[in-house]
């Protein structure tokens, strides 16, 4: 039996594919909730990233509104920092928090 570090450092592994889209995602979630204003950022998280396009959940659909007025101005911010994927669109999916 292989040690779990020798699975996800094989770069063959798909496990080392998962930790590497994972970490991809930790980072643009990162960004983006330096890119957005306070209370907004507090209620918005990336979920995923696939084919050029970003899914980020909000937990309401004011936040969702909020987010999708701004995400134009997002992309064109992004496509100018070089640490950033190409991200062309931007879905916005609403997942509230259970009480």
């Amino acid at each position: 039996m292989k040690p779990v570090t020798n699975i996800i450092t094989n770069k063959s592994s798909w496990l080392y594919h998962l930790s590497n889209h994972c970490k991809m995602l930790k980072s643009i979630d990162k960004v983006l909730n330096n890119s957005l204003p306070s209370p907004l950022s507090q209620h918005c998280q990336v979920a995923n990233w696939r084919e050029k396009i970003l899914i980020v959940h909000t937990d309401s659909s004011l936040w969702a509104t909020r987010l999708r007025y701004m995400s134009p101005f997002l992309i064109t911010k992004w496509q100018q920092e070089s640490s950033m994927p190409t991200i062309n669109k931007i879905i916005v999916k609403v997942l509230p928090t259970l009480l």
